[in-house]
C-alpha cells in the first residue's frame, strides 16, 4: 500500500486549514491551556493510526505546538489514507471527537456559518456604551396669587363729567390720575348723582384695565364704588393722599398685573369678592384696609360690596 507522511502543524489559535472547510475550532481557554491539551489528545490520534514508523514529536516554536506524526497505512476506520488531504482530515476528527467527549467544556466545535467567530487574543473589549443622564423635568414654577397687589388702584381726581349722549345711564368722565393727559372713563352713575356733584371729586381709580368702547365711549379704567342693592357711592381716597399715588394694602405687597393679564387671568372675578366696606366704612381687602397718604380708603356704606 501507499505510504505518506503526516507533517502537519497545529495552531489552535487560528483556525483550521483550507483542507476543511466550514469547521472553526474555538477554545476558550489560554494558550498554555491549549498546548497541553494538545499534547494529552496526541495520544488519541496517534493511537488511532497503525504507525510503521515514528519520527517523534517536534518541539514547540512561535506559540505553536507542531507535531510529526508517523508514516500511517491506516485511519481509524480501518481505512487506508489515499493522499496528504485525507491523513489531514482524519486527524481533525480524532481531535474533534476527542474534545467532544471532554466533559470540562473547554472547546467547541461550530459550523462557521452558524456562530460569531471567537474574539482573538489581544483584540481589546469593547468599551461599554455610556448611558445617557436622563434629563429631569422642568420644575414648575410657583402658583401666583391673585390678591388685591394685582390691582393699580391710583388715586384721581374728576376733573370733567357729562352725560352720554346715547346711554341713559353713563357719564363720561375726564380723570386725572396723575399721568400726562387725563383718563377718558366711563361710570354707570346717573342714577346716583349728577353731572355738577363729579367735577373736583376725588376717587380711587382702577388704573389696568384694557380700554374697551361703553356704547361708543372709549373707556379706560374704572372708579371703585362701595354698593348695596339700592344705593351706590364713590370710595373716598384720604384727604392727604396725592393724585396719582398708588392704593396699598398692608401684607399683600408686590407689583400689579398688567391690562392683559387683568383679562386671561380673570384677576377680578377672583379678587372683588373679598374686596368690602368693614362696619366703619373702611374699605379692605379680607379685612386689611386699603391705604393711600396717612389714613384708610373709606366709603359712606357699611358692610358692602367694593367694585
Amino acid at each position: 500500500s501507499n505510504h505518506y507522511y503526516l507533517a502537519h502543524s497545529i495552531n489552535l489559535t487560528q483556525h483550521p486549514t483550507p483542507h476543511s472547510p466550514g469547521l472553526k475550532l474555538k477554545l476558550k481557554q489560554n494558550k498554555t491551556t491549549m498546548k497541553l491539551l494538545i499534547a494529552a489528545l496526541l495520544p488519541a490520534v496517534a493511537s488511532a493510526f497503525v504507525p510503521t514508523a515514528t519520527r517523534g514529536i517536534v518541539a514547540s516554536r512561535g506559540g505553536a505546538v507542531a507535531t510529526e506524526l508517523a508514516l500511517v497505512t491506516t485511519g481509524p476506520s480501518g481505512k487506508a489514507a489515499s493522499s496528504k488531504e485525507e491523513d489531514l482530515e482524519l486527524t481533525l476528527q480524532i481531535i474533534l471527537e476527542s474534545l467532544g467527549n471532554a466533559d470540562d467544556g473547554d472547546a467547541v466545535v461550530d459550523d462557521e456559518d452558524d456562530a460569531p467567530a471567537a474574539n482573538e487574543e489581544g483584540k481589546a473589549e469593547k468599551k461599554p456604551k455610556k448611558k445617557k443622564k436622563k434629563k429631569s423635568p422642568p420644575q414648575e414654577a410657583a402658583p401666583v396669587e391673585m390678591d388685591v397687589s394685582k390691582l393699580d388702584i391710583r388715586v384721581g381726581i374728576i376733573r370733567e363729567a357729562w352725560e352720554h349722549e346715547e346711554a341713559d345711564k353713563l357719564f363720561c368722565e375726564m380723570i386725572d390720575i396723575g399721568e400726562e393727559e387725563p383718563r377718558r372713563i366711563a361710570s354707570g352713575l346717573r342714577a346716583y348723582y349728577d353731572a355738577d356733584d363729579l367735577v373736583g371729586k376725588r376717587v380711587c381709580v382702577l388704573a389696568n384695565l384694557k380700554s374697551r368702547k361703553l356704547v361708543g365711549f372709549p373707556s379706560h379704567g374704572m372708579v371703585l364704588c362701595a354698593c348695596t342693592d339700592d344705593k351706590v357711592v364713590f370710595v373716598d381716597p384720604p384727604a392727604d393722599a396725592t393724585v396719582g399715588e398708588r392704593v396699598m394694602c398692608d401684607g399683600f405687597e408686590g407689583e400689579p398685573a398688567t391690562e392683559n393679564q387683568i383679562v386671561k387671568k380673570k384677576i377680578l372675578d377672583k379678587v372683588f369678592p373679598d374686596l368690602k366696606t368693614d362696619n366703619n366704612g373702611v374699605a379692605t381687602y379680607k379685612g386689611v384696609p386699603l391705604t393711600a397718604g396717612s389714613g384708610s380708603c373709606a366709603a359712606e356704606l357699611v358692610d358692602a360690596m367694593v367694585s
